[in-house]
């Protein structure tokens, strides 16, 4: 099975030019979406706060658009679901012998791994995305990279 495409962002600077790296970031924030990221008006309270928990993270580190808010929606309910089927079964245990309930409980764990993955939320998603703007840090504060950058032509050293 083939690898799921990633974000140019996430990629490291020896897997494509530098030219192609531009050019798909370019790109990936035109498919982005502009707009504020506002959650629906039918999640419930439970569920708005689990939205907007998620989004402020996320709006932080820079990395979600507008147009996430549809799968951002179907996260926070499914977040909300597993919790309440938890509440559920923590209130009365004879509720893990009940196979409709914990067939819809594996249904949502199943969608919330898929969301976390989309959405990056995963800590090793979220690693990968510090190193990156710690990266972009260091290049920016670099002194030696300025200079080559002064040069005019916008290349970078090549080791």
């Amino acid at each position: 099975m083939a690898r799921p495409c990633k974000s140019a962002a996430v990629l490291t600077d020896y897997s494509q030019t530098k030219a192609e790296t531009e050019f798909r970031l370019k790109q990936e924030e035109k498919l982005r979406g502009d707009g504020e990221i506002i959650e629906p008006e039918y999640l419930n309270e439970r569920q708005s706060q689990i939205f907007n928990a998620i989004k402020d993270g996320m709006v932080e580190a820079g990395v979600l658009g507008s147009l996430d808010v549809y799968v951002l929606t179907e996260c926070a309910i499914a977040i909300d679901r597993m919790q309440t089927i938890e509440e559920m079964v923590n209130e009365n245990s004879d509720y893990l012998f009940d196979g409709k309930l914990m067939a819809t409980k594996e249904k949502y764990t199943r969608a919330f791994c898929r969301y976390t993955n989309e959405l990056s939320l995963s800590p090793q998603s979220r690693a990968k995305l510090a190193n990156i703007k710690l990266d972009a840090a260091q290049k920016e504060g670099d002194p030696l990279l300025a200079i080559f950058k002064d040069r005019g032509d916008g290349s970078e050293p090549s080791l």
